[in-house]
């Protein structure tokens, strides 16, 4: 393989060595020519993209042209000729850099007429966006009335009980029963669960707050998991919408504060990008639209975004002023943490606002009628970009310069939507990312409760997203999770190689993968003896030397504070929890646990302290598993994993590598060595077996090394 494959990640321009060479892309020739190639092109798919993002790049780009070039000019790569002196080529770097110029102010003005349609739109949106919200006395009445001849669930009587329950404001009938009554009368029965202004009104808490998620039948379990940290927290402000008939009757037989929101979608996983994902991001739209209408300010999140301390006191101390607060996809910390501010703006609004929990005054509604509108114009485009794009209509104001009032700029507020919103960035680091709790840890670094974990930046499917609140014990499981009939448990304390970890920009990719590979020759052995034994393997906790991302990087996430190693590493970004196990060796929870479970507050006495510590077998004989065997205790923690795979006879050695060799997953990335290649490099749990063929079929004769692809 080549050798810079093997040199250290390093991408400062200070660094040395063949990796820094190939990953700064050579010579500062190429390196401009490349800057004025790549600029023309981004300015000939500009009216494909989005304006708001690409001026402020093309001006950074060409304040980055060089007067004068290298021996090798854009100019020349460009022409179809060869040759030509340095005066040719400067005249030539001239031309292109006037044709620069003129794009960029033809961009510039369809980017203003843009912008002045959209403000135009604005003052049309704020008049019907007011006359299409009376007030709540009347929207309930008004509501009411169309409920009140619903059927009741509750009894037969039918009308009355269902007007009562309505006109109080109070939820539709809870629990098994009423299931059972939903699904037999599905069509009339839903309509007492409608989102009514009286329903949100009730459920609001004293200022006026609600909290509000929606699932569709196949994440009804992160309703459970989210409406139960809620309940902990002694909030009774909260609401969960049903996306489809079956949720509906599951939230309701769970006793879960819920309303119907049919949205003619699918039951299954929506699937990041796809048409259905599209189509809900509108459903939340108009879900925004109907508790704001209510007068209520609601924080709207996702059901993977699980509220784990009551977010009213924070947001408090930032009103009158604040009238939309979003968390962050920024990966390092800006705020204050001794007032627990909010993020620095200029900074921190640069990276995408994540709406998967936010907070909006019911004074923002124009602009998220603005919103709903430009979805519905743009079906194909995310709604949570459209979000951020809205309002930057008119730029984005930080500074009492730009007309901001000074009590803005003090509490970290800024204004957009042609200065007529006021936003906040949640603090990344108590408001937190899938990377800032799981990877980064900033909370438990702080030392702190945070508010809210969001599983994003994670691996392996909605599968990943649970492994990881399982590891962080704030998954709700059910009972039989933690005491399963029948069935006990396996553990062993990992040989971790410590010594072979740097710090970020001193690690590189052979010593990462060596250092994984060999906890991996571990949990290779610990899998095989749980099988022998009928038990469940509890995974030990995982060491990685590099972060794993979806794009090249140097050893951490690019604008994070990650720290190197990153103990414990999530174990997402090493197993394919999703595909390779559970899709293709059963159900995960019949063959493992997370490596937290015995530290997990739910797990009962029967458990904790049937606890048993015998010596690890050398082999997977009959003789040396017979003790294990014989022990009626619910843990068996051994003291190490010894290579019990190299003990194995022929035959059943392969089937132990076609059986085991899907378990594993892929770091990301280096950089390419060619354009159009890949810059991944999967993990082989049969990394040290020569010959063996991984799980792609690529034989390997020789022993392993870092190979990117497939």
């Amino acid at each position: 393989m080549p050798a810079e494959e093997l040199e250290p990640l390093r991408g400062s321009a200070a660094s040395g060595g063949p990796w820094a060479a190939r990953v700064r892309g050579g010579g500062s020739s190429i390196r401009n020519a490349a800057l004025l190639a790549g600029t023309l092109a981004v300015l000939l798919i500009a009216p494909y993209l989005n304006p708001s993002r690409i001026i402020s790049r093309m001006d950074e780009a060409y304040d980055r042209i060089p007067a004068v070039s290298g021996a090798l000019t854009a100019a020349s790569l460009l022409s179809s000729g060869g040759g030509g002196g340095s005066g040719s080529a400067d005249a030539e770097n001239r031309e292109l850099k006037l044709q620069i110029a003129r794009l960029t102010a033809m961009l510039d003005g369809q980017k203003k007429e843009r912008d002045e349609a959209e403000l135009k739109r604005m003052e049309g949106i704020r008049l019907a966006a007011a006359a299409s919200t009376p007030s709540a006395a009347t929207a309930a009445a008004r509501e009411l009335a169309t409920v009140a001849s619903g059927v009741n669930l509750s009894s037969g009587s039918g009308g009355a009980a269902a007007s009562r329950a309505d006109s109080s404001g109070t939820l539709g009938p809870l629990g098994a029963d009423a299931a059972r009554r939903l699904a037999d009368n599905r069509n009339d029965a839903r309509r007492l669960y409608r989102l009514t202004h009286g329903l949100i009104q009730s459920r609001c808490n004293s200022h006026g707050i609600i909290l509000v998620t929606f699932v569709n039948y196949q994440r009804c379990d992160y309703a459970f998991t989210w409406a139960g940290h809620v309940e902990r927290l002694g909030l009774k402000n909260y609401l969960v919408g049903a996306m489809d008939g079956k949720a509906l009757q599951t939230l309701v037989g769970r006793r879960i504060p819920t309303f119907d929101m049919e949205s003619g979608l699918t039951t299954a996983d929506y699937g990041w990008g796809t048409k259905n994902f599209r189509q809900l991001g509108l459903r939340k739209c108009e879900l925004i639209l109907s508790l704001l209408r209510a007068g209520a300010d609601p924080i709207v999140t996702d059901a993977d975004a699980l509220i784990t301390r009551d977010p009213t006191p924070f947001i408090r101390r930032l009103l009158p002023e604040a009238q939309v607060l979003v968390t962050s996809d920024h990966l390092m910390s800006t705020d204050d943490p001794a007032s627990e501010s909010l993020e620095e703006p200029t900074r921190a609004s640069n990276s995408a606002w994540n709406i998967g929990y936010f907070y909006l005054h019911h004074s923002a509604l124009p602009a998220i009628a603005h919103w709903k509108a430009m979805c519905e114009e743009n079906p194909t485009l995310w709604d949570q970009n459209l979000f951020k794009d809205i309002f930057k209509i008119g730029r984005l104001r930080f500074t009492s310069a730009q007309g901001v009032p000074d009590v803005v700029v003090k509490k970290r507020l800024f204004l957009g939507y042609n200065g007529t919103v006021t936003i906040g960035i949640f603090p990344v680091a108590t408001f937190c990312s899938g990377h800032t709790y799981f990877v980064q840890r900033m909370p438990q670094r702080r030392g702190v409760l945070p508010y809210s974990v969001h599983t994003t930046f994670q691996y392996s499917g909605a599968l990943g997203k649970t492994h990881r609140l399982r590891e962080a014990a704030l998954w709700l499981d059910e009972p039989a999770y933690y005491d399963p009939p029948g069935k006990s448990f396996l553990t062993y304390a990992p040989a971790i190689r410590h010594d072979l970890f740097r710090a970020s920009g001193q690690m590189d990719v052979a010593t990462h993968f060596h250092a994984v590979h060999l906890q991996l020759v571990q949990l290779r052995a610990a899998l095989l003896l749980a099988a022998r034994l009928g038990r469940i393997l509890i995974l030990p906790p995982l060491a990685c030397g590099l972060d794993r991302f979806w794009a090249p990087h140097n050893g951490t996430i690019p604008g994070s504070a990650t720290p190197l190693p990153i103990f414990p590493c999530p174990a997402d970004h090493v197993l394919d929890l999703e595909n390779g196990i559970h899709k293709q060796n059963g159900p995960i929870e019949e063959l493992l646990r997370e490596f937290s479970f015995l530290n997990n507050s739910r797990l009962p006495d029967a458990v904790r302290h049937s606890i048993a510590f015998p010596d690890a077998p050398r082999s997977l004989s009959e003789a040396e598993l017979a003790p294990l065997r014989a022990s009626t205790a619910r843990v068996l923690s051994l003291p190490a994993m010894p290579d019990l795979y190299k003990t194995l006879p022929p035959v059943q050695a392969e089937a132990a590598r076609e059986k085991y060799k899907v378990f594993t997953s892929m770091w990301c990335c280096s950089k390419p060595l060619t354009p159009k290649s890949a810059g991944h490099v999967f993990y082989d749990l049969f990394w040290d077996v020569v010959p063996h063929t991984d799980k792609f079929r690529r034989r390997f004769d020789a022993p392993w090394v870092p190979t990117f692809g497939p």
